[in-house]
């Protein structure tokens, strides 16, 4: 009684804005992703990171209490070989080429962005 059975990638959303992370889900689960869990701070992103090790992480730059590249840091010094995208409407390049380990910088699409680039994004992080 076998069929095709597709293992859905699991994305963790990180967004201080909730129309944005609602937006991203719908775009997100349109793909056959799955949305394990959605974070609004950088405290709250590296907490659910860990509890649900997804395969993907979706962050904006711009959050309260600790940034996005912040919270990155420490998920990657933690576990190197994270998948994080960024999406901002900033570009702090300085500050994302620090992240880079063996010459691999994290994605980076700017908001505004089309439905394609941030789908080309998680295609190259998979």
């Amino acid at each position: 009684m076998g069929g095709n059975f597709v293992v859905k990638r699991r994305v963790l959303i990180v967004d201080d804005t909730a129309d944005i992370r609602l937006m991203l889900r719908y775009l997100i689960e349109r793909e056959n992703y799955e949305i394990v869990a959605e974070a609004a701070d950088g405290v709250e992103a590296v907490e659910r990171f860990f509890e649900c090790r997804p395969d993907i992480t979706i962050m904006d730059i711009d959050l309260p209490f600790k940034s996005g590249v912040q919270a990155a840091r420490e998920i990657l010094s933690r576990n190197g070989g994270a998948r994080i995208i960024f999406c901002s409407g900033t570009a702090k390049h300085q500050e994302l080429s620090e992240l880079g380990s063996g010459g691999e910088l994290p994605s980076f699409i700017r908001k505004p962005f089309l439905p394609a680039q941030l789908y080309r994004a998680m295609d190259m992080q998979c």
